[in-house]
């Protein structure tokens, strides 16, 4: 049934049918697009699911590769271990040998000693016996020149007041007989004045001529004790001479007897002290002989377990190697297959994506359209309320159209318009949903092309596990044998084939390497930093690698550039 030309109702219940014919092809169209989103949200955990299995896998793989690495670095260090008791071993040997010369030389030194001990105690006792010897000389001779000349003083002492006795004596008896005479004289004095005068004169020159004898003989008696003394003097003197020859005498043959005896005890102890040493260095050559025999048998076992040790360490390393080189293909092949699945998945996204945008800006447009003919709706209505309330005047309706017909076109016009808002705000539901839908799926691809970008870009990945290692308790160990051995020179790289992982290789010059592996990817099973090298010798490192690129401060940070340390 058509409208009637400039009938407003008839006009405007066409227009509600076609919004109506347009809201129901817009419901079809959120139907059929949230259909697509499930399709593509079922997809996409497909694909996920199929990254996480083949991730799992590939994780797996690198797992076993991992402990492969971690059963070799095990070998290498029971190998390490083997070589350091060696080591040990030896040095212990050397230590104890080298302690035993020590020994010897310390028996030695301390037995000359004991006879540079014996010897100055010796020649202290004859110093000291020579000196008794000579205090007893100088006081047996002082002894005897005070007892001389004690005797030699005592006898002229005596023999001065014998002579003073005898001449006092006689002087005496001189003046007593003079006495005597002058009183026999006073009686004759007048008769023999002469004669007495002349015999006084005689006696006197009597007196003088026996005093001038008296002093002849004193000085006679004075010399003769003097010559006496003298001669007394010359034979103690000769004595002492003789004793004092004699007792030198016997001190020389003494020093002489002892210096005998002390050459015969030097000969003695050296001859004893040789037989000592020769006894002691023949029993420590037996000693190190046997020790020397024992090293060598150990030496020679733990040789011959070295070299078993290192044929199942290359047997080992050799099945290692291949089934690592057998991991690593497999590991390429599943990585560039999950890289093209990625590829693809991501593509596919990107193609949904697209589709996504189109179809919102779609819904975006459609959903404006409604928004105009719902305004244009409201305006008819007003228009409509208008014409109803001049209508409620007491007129007749026009073409025969009652007040009730038009309140209830007015009411389904109203019921229409709810209808119509409700549908609308249900599009504008399902269009915020498809929106965040489309920016979850945006999110998910911007993660995935971010690790695809952070996997593709080797200098930035270097950069990441050189700070990974920085943080790792490998740098602390690498400063403490820089501490011991100096700084190394440092080679970092990306190797390409262990997946992309960056490697470092310290070399220490005329001593050793060491090589760690640092995995910056997130997610991955700790260890992320581990020890898949070391060797003695900086010649097993071949080019590029023993060519320095980077450096290491005293507190293990490694950093790009070979700048002055």
């Amino acid at each position: 049934m058509s409208p009637e030309p400039g009938d407003p109702v008839g006009a405007l219940a066409s227009q509600l049918e076609a919004a109506g014919a347009l809201i129901e092809s817009l419901e079809e169209e959120v139907a059929r697009l949230r259909r697509d989103l499930e399709e593509a949200r079922l997809a996409l955990r497909a694909a996920q699911q199929e990254v996480s299995a083949r991730g799992r896998a590939l994780e797996e793989k690198e797992r076993e590769g991992r402990e492969a690495r971690e059963e070799a670095g095990r070998l290498r260090e029971r190998l390490e271990g083997l070589r350091e008791e060696m080591r040990r071993e030896r040095e212990a040997a050397e230590r104890r040998r080298r302690e035993e010369v020590e020994a010897l030389r310390s028996s030695s030194k301390q037995w000359e000693e004991e006879l540079r001990k014996a010897y100055r105690e010796q020649e202290e006792r004859h110093r000291r016996e020579l000196e008794e010897l000579r205090r007893s000389s100088e006081q047996e001779r002082s002894g005897l020149e005070s007892a001389l000349r004690e005797e030699f003083g005592r006898r002229m002492e005596e023999e001065r007041r014998r002579r003073e006795r005898q001449h006092q004596d006689a002087l005496h008896a001189l003046r007593s007989a003079s006495a005597g005479r002058e009183l026999d004289l006073q009686r004759d004095y007048q008769a023999v004045v002469e004669s007495q005068q002349a015999e006084i004169e005689a006696l006197r020159g009597e007196l003088e001529r026996q005093a001038e004898r008296a002093e002849a003989e004193r000085r006679e008696a004075l010399r003769e004790v003097k010559r006496l003394a003298e001669e007394r003097e010359r034979e103690l003197r000769r004595a002492h001479a003789a004793r004092l020859e004699e007792a030198r005498a016997e001190a020389e043959r003494r020093i002489s007897a002892l210096k005998a005896q002390k050459e015969a005890d030097n000969k003695a102890l050296r001859e004893r002290h040789e037989e000592e040493g020769i006894r002691l260095r023949r029993h420590y050559e037996e000693r190190l002989r046997a020790e020397d025999e024992r090293r060598k048998q150990e030496t020679w076992a733990l040789q011959e377990r070295l070299e078993e040790l290192r044929a199942q360490r290359d047997a080992e390393r050799r099945a290692y190697t291949a089934r690592l080189k057998q991991l690593e293909a497999e590991r390429l092949a599943s990585k560039s297959r999950a890289e093209e699945n990625l590829e693809r998945v991501v593509a596919r996204f990107g193609e949904e994506i697209s589709h996504l945008e189109r179809r919102i800006a779609d819904l975006e447009g459609a959903l404006e359209e409604s928004e105009g003919l719902r305004k244009r709706f409201e305006d008819e209505l007003v228009e409509l309320r208008g014409r109803l309330e001049a209508r409620r005047e007491p007129l007749t309706p026009p073409r025969g159209e009652t007040d009730d017909e038009l309140r209830r076109k007015l009411s389904e016009l109203e019921a229409e318009k709810l209808l119509a808002q409700e549908q609308i705000e249900g599009l504008r539901r399902e269009l915020e949903q498809a929106r965040e839908e489309g920016r979850r799926n945006a999110e998910e691809l911007e993660k995935a092309l971010d690790k695809l970008r952070r996997l593709s870009d080797p200098e930035r990945r270097l950069r990441e596990g050189i700070a990974l290692f920085n943080t790792s308790e490998h740098a602390r160990a690498v400063a403490s044998i820089s501490k011991a051995l100096g700084l190394p020179r440092v080679h970092a790289r990306i190797d390409e084939e262990n997946g992309g992982k960056p490697v470092l290789t310290f070399v220490w010059e005329e001593v050793g390497w060491r090589r760690y592996v640092s995995d910056p990817t997130e997610g991955v099973e700790e260890p992320r930093v581990y020890l898949i090298g070391t060797g003695d010798s900086p010649e097993e490192i071949k080019p590029p690698e023993n060519q320095p690129n980077a450096r290491v401060d005293a507190q293990g940070r490694l950093m790009l550039g070979v700048q002055a340390r």
